[in-house]
């Protein structure tokens, strides 16, 4: 089989719902293999669901022998890969000589499946609510930039300027000299405040940051807010004092509780408007269909947004001839009358946003959604069947 291990996109996702699919049985896996204590237990929980799955096939012998081989491969990943990773997704298909393999930074349950598509919901439920931030570290002379994303951090710029230290005064004649000094040295840090900026600001655009991180005094900080663009100013999700230190820097607590408050607040912020437009009756899709209905017509553009929660196991259906994605398991496709086939609904809504470039906000349950058939879309432009699933 063909291996492929890499740190997954939506990319990689969107191909394998094209590739992986349909003509054979695809086996989907997702390991714990997180040095946490825990790592043992994938084996345990492999051996187990093969068990409960054998017991699905009955006498199909074909069936059999080709779940045996893809759960091999598997078998054979995780037990030579485990340590590489905190989880591990693999993709297993024996007659498409399709093996692949993922890297997570986030811890994943241990999980099973098999199909006739790949089983991508935990893995696109993970790209939807991973945050990216840029973390700036700095003092007043030196400074690192650093993409962070949960359970990685890797360094991407260093700075540093000669700064003059710090005199005391003693006596007149030093007391001047040292005003002087002082002020090269206001002008040195100015300086060096503004590289940083501008290291800052091309680094902003390179990659789909969620926001901006700063580490370092209060006070050093304060001056440096200065320097930088007003307009990355709202992008700063949050900052911590880091007393400046090594190369490997412990911040992953301190990134981790930035994030949960930036995560809070941004969901907060998004039921505020949900609330708000169902109230109004303005600009919103509610319910699966008129979802799926307003991403095909193009009714969420940039500024819009998908807000659902996770997948909870509903059916769909996808017509082989036309493609189009209906809410709820048919045979026949009411627009072409193609044959459909069934698709995991959950997750073939998420990969059509994908494609369509539209956000998507994954919230927890309790916040009334339910209604509404757990998900709804903020429009851009206004819907004329945006309302039609909201019940009264």
């Amino acid at each position: 089989m063909a291996t492929t291990v890499a740190t997954p996109t939506f990319k990689d996702a969107q191909w394998l719902s094209d590739h992986a699919g349909r003509e054979s049985m695809v086996v989907s896996c997702y390991a714990d293999t997180s040095p946490s204590g825990v790592r043992p237990l994938w084996r345990e929980h492999l051996k187990n669901e093969v068990k409960r799955i054998d017991a699905t096939f009955s006498d199909n012998l074909a069936a059999i022998d080709a779940f045996h081989r893809n759960v091999e491969a598997i078998e054979d990943v995780l037990a030579s890969r485990r340590a590489s990773a905190r989880a591990l997704a693999v993709f297993a298909a024996y007659q498409r000589n399709l093996l692949q393999v993922y890297t997570l930074t986030s811890i994943v349950p241990n999980q099973l499946v098999v199909d006739e598509e790949p089983y991508l919901v935990p893995l696109l439920e993970l790209l939807h609510r991973q945050r990216r931030y840029l973390v700036v570290h700095t003092d007043t002379h030196r400074g690192r930039l650093y993409t962070a994303v949960p359970g990685e951090l890797r360094m991407i710029e260093e700075i540093e300027e000669a700064v003059p230290k710090q005199h005391r005064a003693a006596g007149e004649l030093w007391g001047k000299r040292q005003a002087t000094i002082a002020r090269h040295r206001d002008g040195r840090i100015a300086h060096y405040f503004k590289s940083l900026a501008g290291r800052i600001v091309r680094a902003w655009p390179e990659e789909s940051y969620d926001g901006i991180v700063l580490f370092g005094e209060h006070q050093v900080l304060e001056r440096f807010r200065r320097h930088l663009p007003k307009a990355l100013w709202p992008s700063i999700v949050g900052e911590a004092p880091h007393a400046w230190a090594g190369r490997q820097l412990p911040l992953s607590a301190k990134l981790e509780s930035i994030q949960a408050q930036s995560v809070h607040e941004h969901e907060r912020r998004i039921f505020d408007e949900v609330e708000r437009r169902l109230a109004e009756q303005h600009r919103i899709a509610a319910g699966p269909q008129s979802v799926i209905d307003a991403i095909e017509s193009d009714q969420i553009g940039y500024s819009g947004a998908i807000v659902m929660e996770s997948d909870s196991g509903e059916i769909g259906s996808r017509c082989t001839a036309c493609r189009r994605l209906i809410a709820c398991a048919v045979t026949e496709c009411p627009s072409c009358h193609g044959r459909c086939e069934k698709t995991n609904l959950w997750q073939a809504i998420a990969l059509l946003a994908t494609n369509k470039h539209v956000a998507v906000h994954l919230v927890d349950r309790g916040h009334g959604l339910d209604r509404y058939g757990r998900m709804v879309a903020l429009l851009t432009r206004e819907f004329p069947q945006a309302l039609r699933e909201i019940q009264p």
